[in-house]
């Protein structure tokens, strides 16, 4: 192991340990590959109990180490895991992860999460992904879900000869899991302000009449929870039902990890539209929350997305 990852992993867990108010017992490391760390490296915290069973919450600690590597403030990291692993601690479960060995039982809660592969490349070096410019699809394990909140981790790349699958096989599944986990939706910003209640617009629904706007302004795709809802665009169907409705190839302006402006390519200019794009990634786009800098297209006669303007 890393000398400056050791010892950031050591001084993580004695930091938690004060902040928390828990024993020695309560915190512990596991290495990739050892009991419980099949998943990558993690620092287990044992936030509460229920009856006979133990809530523990995993903290990843080579995506944590990525983080300390460019920011170098190890106590707003601390103040981040203290933060998240309260808010969880009601909703965390157990993930048997020697169970998730068996792909017939867990297939159903694979998805599909979106990463800026440059930012997450020591992320992504043993998990399971496609890319696509400078964006990672990245297979990700359905741990458990409570009042929209979700517990998961990434797939790392020797589940698949476990499995015994291929790795297209395995990403159709996870697609199609993540089309009906939140279907794809397009918003209108003065629908939501006026009504709490509304979920998005269903352009799906192929004996519908949904009419996409063909102008300028462009379209809000995202999905029904609104999170990680930019993966929606590369979902069974989508981008095609999409260039159909529009008439025409497509430009994808990625604001953030939950949402993408759909614009017809017939409509604008994508060197327009990457001035937009940094302007609201500077202005409106929280850092984790960023995708890409780029303008990607979609082709209607092909089906494939190519990076338009980098």
């Amino acid at each position: 192991m890393e000398k400056g990852y050791e010892t950031f992993v050591t001084d993580l867990r004695k930091l938690l340990l004060a902040a928390m108010g828990l024993g020695e017992e309560e915190i512990y490391f596991a290495k990739e590959g050892e009991k419980y760390g099949c998943t990558g490296d993690r620092l287990f915290v044992e936030c509460g109990h229920i009856e006979k069973a133990k809530q523990i919450c995993g903290l990843h600690t080579e995506e944590l180490y990525e983080r300390y590597c460019q920011e170098r403030k190890l106590e707003n990291i601390v103040h981040d895991c203290v933060r998240e692993i309260k808010k969880t601690s009601e909703a965390c479960v157990i993930c048997d992860v020697e169970g998730m060995e068996d792909y017939e039982k867990i297939k159903g809660k694979l998805f599909i999460r979106l990463l800026n592969a440059d930012r997450n490349k020591v992320a992504l070096e043993d998990a399971v992904y496609h890319q696509i410019g400078d964006i990672a699809l990245a297979l990700y394990y359905l741990a458990g879900e409570k009042e929209g909140y979700i517990l998961s981790t990434k797939i790392k790349k020797r589940f698949l000869e476990k499995w015994g699958k291929d790795r297209d096989t395995v990403f159709e599944a996870a697609l199609v899991n993540t089309y009906f986990i939140s279907p794809p939706r397009i918003y209108h910003w003065e629908k939501m302000l006026l009504d709490k209640e509304y979920s998005g617009d269903n352009f799906m629904d192929l004996m519908g009449t949904y009419k996409p706007s063909k102008g300028i302004a462009g379209n809000c795709l995202s999905t029904e929870k609104r999170t990680n809802g930019a993966a929606a665009i590369f979902l069974p169907g989508v981008a095609r039902r999409l260039a159909e409705l529009l008439e025409s190839d497509l430009f994808l302006v990625f604001t953030s990890v939950h949402e993408v402006m759909v614009h017809s390519a017939a409509a604008v200019y994508p060197e327009d539209l990457k001035g937009v794009l940094l302007d609201t990634v500077e202005k409106a786009t929280p850092e984790d929350d960023y995708l890409t800098s780029s303008i990607y297209r979609y082709s209607r006669r092909t089906g494939e997305f190519s990076v338009e303007v980098q």
